[in-house]
């Protein structure tokens, strides 16, 4: 599903002064807005969901050895 801000964001593209003599094509908007919302969806964009941040900080932690780490020693 594209989102009204990359819709937004694409058509933006035929409103610069170097574009602005260009006839927009609502069909090659729509793909840019796709391609843009791909992109915005990414984690390391900022644009991650709570659940993706701490999924990915999870993982990072396993490959790195410290998901077990303990601040103290023994038993609490």
């Amino acid at each position: 599903m594209t989102t009204e801000l990359a819709r937004h964001k694409a058509a933006q593209a035929w409103c610069r002064p170097t574009t602005e003599h260009l006839v927009m094509r609502p069909e090659l908007a729509e793909v840019f807005a796709e391609l843009l919302d791909e992109i915005w969806s990414q984690a390391w964009l900022g644009n991650a969901t709570t659940a993706e941040l701490l999924s990915e900080l999870q993982t990072r932690a396993e490959i790195h050895g410290y998901a077990n780490y303990k601040t103290v020693d023994g038993e609490a």
